[in-house]
């Protein structure tokens, strides 16, 4: 109960009863006690937690509020209504005891979503929504439970369209599991299989459930995730006890990056639209380094390259060389779509074994990788290899890129993965891209969470570049989080990847840091009130604030 209580407080607090109401140019509604405009253009906000200058440039309009008192009316109509005391609400003039009733009812349902929050916040009590092919169950909100179930039944029948998903009786009577978890720290403490680390999502065919968890700073970060995952699962349904990704797993990895890199867009009637096979700038710069220095993962090498050997380099490969296939030439893309049909279905005349595999029957079809190969040549109708990676090696050279702009999302890829054999080549990729002129305050963002994990200056590293990321973007909530994490020197993360300081204290930073850390944080519940993550986030530190104030002692 104290638990619920004190979510619902810190929720509460970052939802004020009266203000002002911002329209962001990127069409966010953001709540504040009052905004002003300065006669430089730009806007004074005045938050809960503390005050931010503006740009002009970011916001599409505000609404004055309650506070009527430098307010200028437009026309006489609007100075009567002063005179009369009325208030300028949700863009109403309404009198002062409308202006109560409307201010209680929506403190009651604030309140009223506070409880709904905290009763499916846990994964045990999470929300469960049932669509026709799955039964997805995640704490994150209602509003996600309905949209991942929309997502994943329109893979369903783009999938279906392509390959001809005919489930086994069974199967076809069971709605596939998805349990989407609230956040990083949510989904290490709960998933199945105890994934952690680098590991973002997963399908578990040993109880036939798909896995991730939602990225409140970057949720096409998590369709991306969870559309490649649930290329296993929709190939999975295909037949069970094929396998033949087993022996060849370029193609299992580098078609569910292929569909996983979609656009995700709702029509006109607000159905969800996939179209896969958008280019990953960071991946073609990847290849394309190796190919200038003669590097790159030979064809015959990527055929017959095993699950032990195969990492983010041999990823690149498999997903730029189906890249290649779906994008060269209308032979390859027909030759592509048969292969990629008949590789998960094994028609007949295609050898396999009968091999022992940890599946639900305990026995899997298993083709060699030379059939493989095989099955992929006759699809192209090609018989020379050789040429076939020429021409592949060719189509990948002749891409452009921004270097720039690759050179920042290989870098923001390597954090998102929490892959930290590549946070060194991370950081050289970050220093590169600002160099070359990529203004973005999501590069001094990743720079400066790059130098709080990797640099020997510890986890306040780098809180010059993310003081300049908000600086950027001050409406920027993602920033705040990070730099107030950074100030308070306890935790750090992008929800991704978090980093925990080890030690006997609770708060690292400086009396003044603390204090502002406390500001920043707050400051980021009010930017992003719907983020439960933060909301939690901030509680815990809040908590820990408390104490380090009752001790009176300074955590220099």
């Amino acid at each position: 109960m104290r638990r619920l209580i004190t979510l619902s407080i810190a929720v509460l607090l970052c939802a004020p009863l009266s203000a002002d109401r911002l329209v962001t140019l990127d069409g966010r509604i953001l709540t504040v006690k009052k905004a002003r405009k300065l006669a430089d253009g730009n806007y004074h906000l005045t938050f809960e937690n503390g005050e931010v200058l503006c740009p002009e440039k970011l916001v599409k309009t505000v609404e004055i509020e309650e506070d009527m008192s430098d307010y200028v009316p437009q026309n006489e109509d609007e100075r009567k209504k002063l005179d009369q005391g009325f208030v300028r609400y949700r863009g109403k003039w309404l009198s002062k005891s409308a202006y109560q009733a409307e201010l209680n009812k929506e403190a009651e349902e604030r309140r009223s979503r506070v409880s709904e929050i905290a009763a499916h916040s846990e994964f045990h009590s999470a929300y469960e929504k049932e669509t026709k092919h799955f039964r997805v169950k995640t704490n994150t909100s209602k509003e996600l439970a309905d949209f991942y179930g929309d997502l994943l039944e329109s893979y369903y029948d783009l999938m279906d369209k392509r390959l001809g998903i005919n489930p086994t009786p069974t199967l076809s009577r069971t709605k596939m599991r998805v349990n989407i978890y609230k956040n990083y720290d949510d989904w290490v403490a709960n998933n199945e299989l105890g994934a952690g680390g680098g590991v973002v999502g997963y399908f578990f065919f040993i109880n036939e459930s798909l896995n991730f968890f939602h990225d409140y700073d970057d949720p096409t970060f998590t369709e991306w995730v969870g559309l490649h995952e649930c290329t296993h699962l929709l190939t999975y349904l295909i037949d069970p006890q094929a396998w033949p990704a087993a022996s060849s797993i370029w193609v299992n990895e580098g078609v569910a990056d292929f569909f996983g890199s979609s656009e995700v867009e709702k029509d006109a009637k607000g159905r969800i639209a996939i179209t896969p096979g958008k280019l990953q700038v960071d991946r073609i710069l990847t290849v394309q380094q190796a190919i200038e220095k003669d590097e790159y993962v030979r064809l015959e090498d990527l055929f017959r390259t095993d699950r032990s050997r195969f990492f983010a380099f041999q990823y690149a490969h498999a997903w730029s060389f189906v890249y290649f296939l779906n994008n060269s030439t209308k032979q390859y893309e027909q030759g592509f779509k048969r292969f990629f049909k008949d590789f998960y279905t094994i028609p007949k005349g295609v050898p396999y074994t009968w091999e022992p595999f940890p599946n639900k029957a305990g026995t899997a079809k298993i083709m060699e990788a030379e059939d493989v190969r095989k099955l992929l040549l006759d699809a192209l109708k090609v018989k020379d290899v050789e040429s076939l990676e020429k021409e592949w090696i060719a189509f990948i050279s002749s891409i452009k890129i921004d270097g720039a702009d690759a050179l920042f999302k290989r870098a923001y890829s390597a954090l998102r993965q929490g892959d930290s054999k590549n946070y060194e080549q991370a950081t050289k990729d970050i220093e590169a891209a600002i160099s070359a002129g990529f203004e973005d305050p999501r590069a001094y963002w990743i720079r400066g969470l790059l130098k709080s994990w990797v640099a020997k200056g510890g986890v306040q590293a780098g809180l010059d570049d993310l003081r300049k990321a908000v600086e950027m973007a001050p409406l920027q909530a993602t920033f705040r989080y990070s730099l107030g994490q950074a100030l308070a020197g306890y935790r750090l993360g992008i929800g991704g990847f978090i980093v925990r300081v080890v030690g006997d204290k609770e708060l690292y930073g400086t009396d003044e840091q603390i204090e502002e850390a406390k500001k920043q944080l707050g400051l980021t519940c009010e930017l992003d009130s719907e983020n439960d993550y933060y909301q939690e986030s901030n509680r815990e530190f809040l908590e820990r604030y408390e104490r380090w104030k009752a001790e009176g002692t300074s955590q220099k």
